[in-house]
């Protein structure tokens, strides 16, 4: 029965974590082609109760932000019934803590959303991005651990000396950390809605690292007028400098990993999740380069944002992953209980 009811807490779990995806992606493409106000109002819409708006009144920027409204509801509320499920059905006080989070998280995002719509603060929608990301990892750590992998994975403590994985764990905290820094400039970029500051690539401007001028921005934004784009800042251009060279220090930081990694882990779960994490970010870097080459076009440009918070996703639940092998394996030496592990080697009410 116990097994029962954890298949159906990760099953429901893994099924929030992709419309955590899916919102994420609608999200995406709210912001990529200026909907984000196509909704004047909220709770309502357009004076109408959400979940009654005509759907033949479902046209352009209103299709995509009542469609992205709708989805967050559904996210919501599949939030709410994962707490239920956990403070009834899960023993483990740390995830249901975690699924309490959630809920909180997930009702804050709400709020938000509606005051980004009522207040008209482009700020504010990117702390409710930055927020949907944190989101994501919360319910994916919930889906990780109450897998079957969680609850059976075969660690022979003498197989690892104390010190090998602590170099993997730390690279891989890294380079959550800085993913999630990157996908911060990714929404500030998206959320001033001045398109592409730097329209060429690999190289800006025709240089690697330019120095503008408030001369040269007027000549750049001269041109952009040509171009119909709007006009660009000092800011925004370094702004996507910055970007550009942090995708460049995450794809170095991953494969650095990866090897390091490697040293340790010759197969299984753990080194399958770090192959296809750098498979993820080559992808990334690819669909980075035709967001400027086709100008920011929709479907290229929200593929870019998925794949950049699974970027998140994966490397958060590796780093959870490796961590946690390192807690066991501490225990198991030092014969202590540990909530980390659901097994005979601890009788920990909690565990």
């Amino acid at each position: 029965m116990d097994d029962v009811k954890k298949s159906i807490i990760n099953i429901f779990s893994a099924i929030l974590t992709l419309s955590v995806l899916l919102l994420i992606a609608v999200g995406a493409i709210v912001t990529t082609t200026n909907s984000g106000m196509a909704v004047p109002d909220w709770p309502t819409t357009f004076g109408y109760n959400m979940f009654s708006f005509p759907f033949s009144r479902w046209i352009g920027g209103v299709f995509y932000e009542h469609s992205h409204r709708l989805v967050a509801s559904a996210v919501g509320f599949m939030t709410i019934i994962l707490f239920l499920l956990l403070l009834f059905k899960e023993k483990r006080t740390w995830i249901k803590l975690l699924g309490s989070f959630a809920l909180l998280l997930v009702v804050f995002q709400g709020i938000l959303g509606g005051l980004r719509v009522v207040w008209m603060k482009d700020q504010i929608g990117i702390i409710h991005a930055a927020l949907a990301q944190a989101f994501l990892v919360l319910v994916g750590i919930i889906w990780l651990a109450t897998s079957r992998y969680w609850a059976s994975e075969k660690i022979d403590p003498t197989a690892y000396e104390d010190s090998q994985g602590k170099n993997a764990s730390l690279l891989f905290l890294s380079l959550s950390f800085i993913v999630y820094i990157q996908l911060l400039l990714g929404a500030a970029m998206r959320h001033a809605h001045l398109g592409l500051s730097i329209t060429d690539f690999p190289l800006a401007y025709g240089q690697v690292f330019p120095h503008i001028t408030p001369e040269e921005l007027l000549k750049i934004n001269a041109k952009r007028e040509t171009l119909g784009l709007p006009p660009t800042t000092i800011p925004q251009i370094y702004l996507q400098l910055a970007h550009r060279f942090t995708a460049l220090i995450i794809f170095l930081l991953t494969v650095f990993s990866f090897f390091t990694l490697k040293k340790k882990e010759k197969s299984g779960f753990i080194l399958f999740m770090a192959r296809l994490l750098n498979l993820l970010v080559v992808l990334q870097i690819t669909l980075g380069a035709f967001v400027i080459w086709t100008g920011k076009e929709n479907l290229v440009t929200t593929a870019h944002v998925v794949v950049g918070a699974l970027i998140l996703l994966l490397s958060s639940l590796l780093t959870t992953s490796i961590y946690r092998r390192q807690w066991i394996i501490q225990a198991k030496q030092k014969e202590l209980t540990i909530p980390f592990y659901p097994t005979a080697y601890s009788d920990h009410k909690n565990e």
